[in-house]
């Protein structure tokens, strides 16, 4: 495990993605994970291959929402992470506050945005997961999904759960092979999943529901393979909170 000691940075402002409408068809499979596991990694660091192989586990079970979100942080020692983003660098920063912790960490799972776990402690991250989706504090709000010629349909009803939270959509892709030639990793060839491309904001639950339609042209734009919708509350520190719904898409 390798920590850095952090720095505050300010919530990322995203637009809310505008609306289309069209004729129904038959689209895309849709799963309600039990939970989400959110893996920070990167290529440059040598105690995190262990950890990208236990997120594929994850993602071939197919039963949990498993996303890689590459720093660059480590980009210094070597090797430039070729996923890497100062966005999913600021996401982890900011769920160390809401975390309450001082550092942050390669590799780090956060699960349901409420707990954290070392990456490639596979039984801690597995108990973690099976207690929460036993409890109220899983995937509790369902968010609602339809297809159209044209777009997805998207819904979350107001709830005491579902109120004050986020509507967020991540796009990534399910695998990805890279050759590192230097650094800690130089000479290995590792495989990653479900690796992060970009996370936009759909719309928020307050004292009404979402109701939209998120335009398929769009969603295809991103060139990722894969996305999945996430319902998130935010702390009041303006941090991730937690996660309280969330639907894996396939075959867009």
């Amino acid at each position: 495990m390798r920590k850095l000691f952090k720095t505050l940075l300010p919530l990322l402002v995203i637009p809310m993605i505008p609306l289309v409408y069209g004729q129904e068809v038959d689209a895309a499979e849709v799963i309600q994970p039990k939970a989400v596991v959110e893996l920070f990694t990167s290529q440059g660091c040598s105690s995190c291959p262990p950890a990208d192989k236990i997120l594929g586990k994850l993602v071939s079970e197919n039963e949990t929402l498993a996303l890689a979100w590459h720093v660059d942080y480590w980009d210094y020692l070597g090797w430039k992470d070729s996923f890497a983003s100062k966005a999913n660098t600021k996401r982890q920063r900011r769920y160390a506050v809401s975390l309450g912790q001082n550092q942050i960490y390669t590799p780090q799972v956060v699960v349901n945005g409420r707990s954290h776990v070392i990456g490639s402690k596979e039984g801690k991250i597995r108990d973690t997961i099976e207690a929460y989706s036993k409890s109220a504090l899983g995937l509790t709000v369902p968010i609602n999904t339809s297809f159209t010629k044209d777009g997805m349909n998207v819904s979350v009803d107001v709830n005491a759960v579902s109120q004050h939270t986020t509507l967020w959509i991540v796009y990534f892709n399910n695998k990805e092979i890279v050759e590192v030639k230097n650094g800690e990793n130089h000479g290995k060839t590792l495989e990653y999943s479900n690796v992060v491309q970009d996370i936009q904001m759909v719309g928020m639950v307050d004292d009404k529901p979402i109701r939209t339609t998120l335009p398929l042209h769009e969603i295809k734009q991103i060139g990722a393979d894969s996305c999945a919708l996430i319902l998130q509350r935010t702390t009041k520190d303006g941090t991730p909170g937690a996660i309280v719904g969330a639907a894996i898409i396939k075959n867009l």
